[in-house]
């Protein structure tokens, strides 16, 4: 992947990681290397089963979706330009099944060909069943993101009452499988689920699941009752690392990840280089172009955090609408992402596409 997006884990990161100097960390020679998105986001519908209060899709229309050959022809395309993870993002991928089983199945016939490509999932857990985690195990895919808001109390605070206990028999199913070891519990940190952090470890720990993807809760809205400032992140980093919020004594084996996104996180990401949270001269660099920090911590418990030093925005991360809608993350949080986007894929292709938005040379700009 080319850093963990908004959306999802993208699988984590890869042993094969080395050292980065921060010199480095050159956008030029980056553009050079892969000129083209490395990360792709897609969504197969835009309709969802629950409405949560911290849901940040904006997509107004529901209808005019993609279907499996207009998917399979973009996906050529990307991967013939370089791409590696492809991520099902939404809306809720187990409501248009089969479409999402298909595609699933589609990448485990393209690894073949391209042995380092890697596809996932993000749903929110609570239509799974024997069936679809059959199907999931078939199709193989490199993770399975599940959205857990916390305890009951604060998980159906979020998405509705009675879906923490779907989830749970669902975790419970998946947990005597080996999909068990592709899960990434995603953790929406803001006011209403913060209380709820540790209870949350210890949930998931007791199903033998061992990583977690914490993501800042993001608004656009000047006044949000879930919105946490970056100073309170920042304090809550260093009492992770601490171990004064999670026990590490108890839980062995952790690998609790912390994304950024350069349209949503900037500020934040960039409070925590000056705190040193991050720090610029202990930083490593993965075989998808993942950059990041790594805290070892007791009982081989590890924190890792995503950092992103250029707008990768196009260059190394795209994402798709389930109308053809080319964009960031941020675009996606506002009704008019069709006029914020940079083009659609039904009415030109993808490089004429970032080639008329001039990507490149607004990256090479920053």
């Amino acid at each position: 992947m080319a850093v963990p997006g908004l959306s999802g884990s993208a699988g984590g990161i890869s042993l094969n990681h080395v050292t980065i100097n921060p010199k480095d960390l050159n956008i030029y020679s980056i553009i050079e290397k892969h000129p083209y998105p490395m990360d792709v986001s897609y969504f197969v519908n835009n309709v969802c089963n629950l409405k949560c209060r911290h849901c940040y899709v904006a997509y107004n229309n529901k209808s005019n979706s993609l279907n499996y050959t207009e998917w399979m022809d973009i996906f050529n395309n990307f991967i013939d330009m370089g791409a590696l993870t492809f991520g099902n993002v939404g809306k809720e991928p187990t409501l248009s099944w089969e479409l999402t089983k298909d595609l699933l199945f589609y990448f485990k016939e393209k690894r073949k060909i391209v042995p380092k490509l890697r596809y996932g999932i993000v749903t929110n857990g609570t239509l799974l069943n024997e069936i679809k985690i059959n199907d999931l195990i078939e199709c193989t895919p490199d993770y399975i993101d599940i959205s857990l808001d916390g305890d009951e109390k604060s998980h159906d605070y979020i998405r509705g009452d009675g879906a923490f206990n779907r989830l749970m028999q669902n975790l419970a199913l998946i947990s005597t499988t080996k999909l068990v070891e592709k899960i990434f519990i995603v953790f929406t940190i803001n006011k209403a689920t913060i209380n709820s952090l540790p209870k949350t470890i210890d949930i998931i720990y007791n199903f033998g699941i061992k990583k977690i993807l914490f993501s800042p809760y993001i608004t656009v809205k000047d006044e949000d009752d879930l919105y946490l400032t970056d100073n309170f992140f920042c304090d809550l980093f260093k009492k992770m690392i601490d171990g004064s919020v999670i026990d590490f004594v108890n839980h062995k084996n952790l690998t609790i990840y912390i994304k950024n996104d350069y349209s949503t996180t900037l500020e934040l990401m960039q409070k925590m280089v000056q705190l040193n949270i991050i720090n610029l001269n202990k930083l490593f660099i993965d075989e998808y172009g993942v950059i990041f920090v790594k805290y070892e911590l007791p009982n081989n418990n590890k924190l890792i955090i995503s950092y992103i030093p250029f707008d990768n925005n196009y260059n190394q991360m795209i994402r798709i609408s389930h109308d053809g809608y080319l964009s960031n993350c941020l675009d996606m949080f506002y009704n008019n992402y069709p006029e914020r986007a940079i083009g659609n894929i039904r009415e030109k292709g993808i490089k004429e596409i970032l080639e008329n938005a001039n990507i490149h040379s607004a990256a090479l700009a920053i």
